[in-house]
């Protein structure tokens, strides 16, 4: 049996520390300065079971360390702060040895000949096309949404427009060649009305009310087609 992932603990909470020393500067923090603060906090390696233990104690759930920009911007809207900052996008880090969210590759894979036909069905009026990939680079990688500028039969060209800032070696805008049998995902936008995503599905599903309403207000979802 494979050994449980631990995950990250902060002790005090990342959301205290970030609160209390925007409080101090009596300014919004930059992202640089909510990164050092993450970077430099006192942190330990848990259970899932002790970190959902502690923040059960504490009365609500710590900010996410991947995510601690879109976070920190969420909890500063909550508690009413001015002004209010862009979060950008939050992401999603998955397991992909899941077999749930392997499922949800293969019904992306299985329906890649309906979403060529949405395309073309859909095409200039204003929609926004998408496959997901995986870029890597020594140390890092992660499942991007690419905006898709070709589809070459076999393939696509998409676009970055979104890049977590550990990634050095690609750069937004940049274009990528992704081959069908790499597509892990595709979805297109029409309006409020999402079309395919089946791994966006996957994640919603897990959140509670709340979390779904964040969720689609992000995605400017309202029908999941």
């Amino acid at each position: 049996m494979s050994e449980e992932k631990l995950v990250a603990l902060f002790i005090p909470a990342l959301g205290a520390l970030l609160l209390a020393t925007e409080d101090k500067k009596g300014s919004p923090l930059t992202e640089q300065e909510a990164l050092a603060i993450r970077d430099n906090a006192n942190v330990m390696m848990v259970t899932p079971a002790h970190a959902a233990s502690m923040d059960e104690s504490r009365g609500y759930a710590d900010l996410d360390p991947e995510n601690y920009w879109y976070d920190w911007q969420m909890l500063r809207r909550e508690l009413g702060r001015k002004p209010d900052l862009d979060p950008g996008a939050r992401f999603s880090y998955v397991n992909d040895s899941e077999e749930a969210y392997r499922g949800t590759i293969t019904d992306a894979q299985r329906t890649l000949s309906h979403f060529r036909t949405l395309m073309a069905e859909k095409r200039g009026s204003g929609v926004f096309a998408q496959v997901k990939a995986l870029l890597e680079e020594p140390g890092y990688r992660a499942y991007l949404w690419l905006l898709v500028r070709e589809d070459e039969g076999t393939g696509f060209v998409g676009e970055i427009y979104e890049l977590p800032g550990r990634f050095t070696q690609f750069t937004l805008r940049q274009q990528l060649a992704v081959q069908d049998a790499d597509v892990m995902d595709w979805m297109i936008l029409e309006g409020e009305t999402l079309y395919g995503g089946y791994s966006l599905r996957h994640n919603r599903v897990k959140l509670d009310a709340a979390g779904r309403q964040h969720f689609d207000e992000h995605l400017g979802v309202r029908i999941y087609a």
